[in-house]
């Protein structure tokens, strides 16, 4: 029997759901918004930049996109690839996401480059763009994510346990249908920096 104090949790999320399109990543304070709502304008830049480029195309395709277009995004940008068997691994990482992090997750798994913890939410969400072949948004706190026991890797400039995100996660195709490669970038705030999220009372 569920207590007072879950009960009353649990109706506070029934509300919320009814509000908002958001999908929370449980059990984290980390959801998914479906719609793509961006609200950090860095990360409304590169969407923007990526709906140009796909033409007559669904999705555009690597080939497409060209860094020097958005130089001054590269820190907080990441690839991701689809891999064969249905897992994904980073084919390479911005300089903000290595300092964020404290670890170079170039050429790793998901698993080996963020923990179980994270990577299974990275995970869902991934997979929900490669099969819906759409941009898809995160948002909420940092409490998603802890570091692999790991000689390589080092501890984190920052205390992420007190920070919250927003993040964009965009396909790219080889042939306007089928994902190979998801690019990705990452907004993280800490302190006064932190924008309010209202539609997840943060």
């Amino acid at each position: 029997m569920a207590t007072p104090a879950q009960t009353a949790a649990n109706e506070a999320a029934r509300k919320a759901a009814q509000r908002s399109p958001l999908l929370k990543l449980a059990p984290f304070e980390a959801y998914a918004d479906p719609v793509c709502a961006l609200k950090d304008p860095r990360l409304v830049a590169l969407h923007d930049y990526w709906r140009g480029k796909r033409g007559a195309t669904p999705i555009p395709a690597r080939e497409d996109v060209h860094p020097r277009d958005f130089v001054n995004h590269l820190p907080r940008v990441f690839l991701i690839d689809v891999l064969p068997d249905g897992g994904f691994a980073f084919r390479l990482a911005g300089t903000a996401i290595v300092d964020l992090f404290g670890c170079e997750p170039t050429g790793k798994s998901l698993l080996d480059a963020l923990g179980p913890q994270a990577a299974r939410l990275a995970s869902a969400v991934f997979t929900a763009v490669v099969e819906y072949g759409r941009p898809m948004r995160t948002l909420g706190a940092m409490d998603w994510w802890t570091p692999p026991k790991e000689a390589s890797f080092e501890a984190p400039a920052h205390d992420l346990a007190h920070m919250t995100f927003e993040a964009v996660h965009m396909p790219l195709s080889p042939n306007g249908a089928e994902v190979d490669i998801i690019m990705c970038a990452l907004v993280a705030y800490s302190g006064d920096d932190q924008p309010p999220f209202p539609e997840i009372g943060i």
